[in-house]
């Protein structure tokens, strides 16, 4: 299971890494506080899901993801990685790929 969750949490920051050639910077996108909450809260379900993930990490990483994103897009994905964090471990996996998604490519 933690093999699969690890995979999971490398494919999300793959597809965000990917697209951050095309996110841009805009003023109109997500405050650095919604952006800080939804990023501690979905950070907080990994390291509950994965013992082996750092929160502090996972917090600096996500927020510098998605504060590379385009800013229409910014909302969506805090609300799918909101969604996330309130889902089962079983389905945690699954929803990440999904705001990483929202994030680089707005499906």
């Amino acid at each position: 299971m933690r093999n699969v969750l690890h995979r999971y949490f490398f494919a999300f920051a793959f597809v965000l890494g990917a697209g951050l050639a095309a996110c841009g910077d805009d003023s109109s996108g997500a405050t650095n506080l919604e952006i800080s909450a939804s990023c501690k809260s979905y950070c907080d379900k990994a390291r509950e899901c994965d013992e082996d993930v750092s929160v502090d990490e996972c917090v600096n990483d996500c927020k510098d993801r998605i504060g590379n994103c385009m800013a229409d897009e910014q909302r969506e994905t805090l609300d799918d990685l909101d969604s996330c964090a309130s889902d089962a471990c079983g389905e945690f996996p699954a929803c990440t790929v999904g705001a990483g998604l929202q994030c680089t490519f707005g499906l």
